[in-house]
């Protein structure tokens, strides 16, 4: 996953259900529940540790409509540690919201190793099944209902670790499935987004293998447009549309969720006048809420893009450095709840599991009656 928001301080979680019950609701009652249908559960998501008490109150308030949750809040660092990214008293909290609203808890476990590292440990079956072990671990302490591996670090390094991990990682994940299916546990997988198997973007994730071990597929349908390359959506729905079809013949297609981002960038787009400092070059990421509140503190009114499925606008700005100065043209797109509700029919199209929001917490609140109005859809096609 990407550290997309500005990490925020946790507040009690006390507090998230002081405001639910003064609203007259009870932990796991669903805020906009209505309707004759009740909506499919069909919706999982990442709780990031930098901004626990929104993610647990999108989870809280829309508990109807969630399949799982996922605290994003583990660092698998070698083959026997695991360190914990949330402060104890948070991360307590974080398991008590989810719980508290009927929702099931597979959490997250993410990596900073690299593809030599990883590589090192998959090629011993003594050292994955101590890697399992660890990770088995965390379901037995935290009273987890799942784990999601979401090893990204991985992709990056030489050919021959690469085609050692697509060749091993499967049976990492074979190996840690039996032992959680054993305890009633979840196994899931996060990969990133390829569009054939010949794709050569993201190898070492083998879909088809990794899918036949693994319970649950969720695929980062984002980021097709990144920050180190030229402005564009981040997740136009004709591509999420290559990969879903792809996908879904790979993998089977009740295990596999896509993931629907809840953000946006700001690109630079060009100097307008003057001399620009390196600063003015640099990509910024916000969250879909702080894009809507940035938009409307400048005075622009973001457009839409039928093609990208997304929200756009440009705008200039001054900058400064010393006696470097200049104006920039700078060049935004996001996803907002319309693009959400634009690529949810996906799920209907090819018989997937559901979606995947990256991250909770970062979602418009009206995001949340599209998903709802999907979910029923989803009901009565049943």
């Amino acid at each position: 996953m990407l550290s997309l928001a500005s990490r925020s301080f946790a507040m009690p979680a006390i507090l998230v259900l002081t405001g639910l019950l003064a609203a007259g609701l009870m932990p796991g009652q669903d805020a906009n529940a209505g309707g004759n249908v009740e909506p499919k559960n069909y919706v999982t998501g990442w709780l990031p540790y930098w901004n626990p008490v929104a993610a647990a109150r999108s989870v809280r308030q829309n508990a109807s409509v969630f399949d799982d949750a996922s605290p994003f809040v583990f660092d698998a660092i070698s083959t026997a540690r695991i360190d914990l990214k949330l402060g104890a008293d948070d991360w307590r909290q974080m398991r008590v919201a989810i719980r508290q609203s009927g929702v099931d808890n597979i959490a997250t476990v993410a990596t900073d190793m690299s593809a030599a590292d990883f590589a090192w440990i998959l090629r011993s079956p003594d050292r994955r099944s101590a890697h399992a072990r660890a990770l088995v671990k965390l379901v037995d302490r935290y009273n987890l209902d799942g784990i999601d591996l979401d090893y990204e670090s991985i992709n990056f390094g030489s050919s021959a670790d690469k085609a050692t991990i697509r060749a091993k990682y499967p049976l990492l994940v074979q190996t840690l499935d039996a032992r959680l299916n054993s305890r009633g546990a979840t196994t899931a997988v996060t990969v990133a987004s390829r569009t054939s198997a010949r794709d050569p973007n993201w190898w070492v994730f083998d879909y088809a293998a990794l899918g036949r071990e693994a319970d649950r597929v969720r695929i980062m349908t984002y980021d097709y447009s990144w920050s180190g390359g030229p402005a564009g959506p981040i997740a136009p729905k004709w591509w999420v549309n290559d990969v879903a079809s792809y996908a879904s013949r790979a993998v089977a297609p009740r295990k596999v969720s896509l993931g629907m981002p809840a953000y946006g960038r700001d690109w630079f787009g060009g100097t307008v006048s003057g001399k620009c400092p390196a600063s003015a070059k640099a990509t910024v990421s916000r969250t879909t809420r702080g894009m809507k509140a940035f938009a409307q503190n400048i005075g622009v009114k973001p457009q839409w893009r039928d093609r990208a499925t997304s929200k756009y606008f440009t705008y200039v700005r001054s900058y400064s450095n010393g006696e470097t100065r200049c104006k920039a043209r700078r060049v935004v797109w996001f996803d907002d709840e319309r693009s959400l509700s634009a690529k949810s029919p996906l799920v209907e199209r090819y018989g997937l599991r559901g979606i995947a929001i990256w991250a909770l917490g970062n979602e418009s609140a009206a995001s949340w009656d599209g998903i709802r109005s999907f979910g029923r859809q989803l009901t009565r096609a049943r």
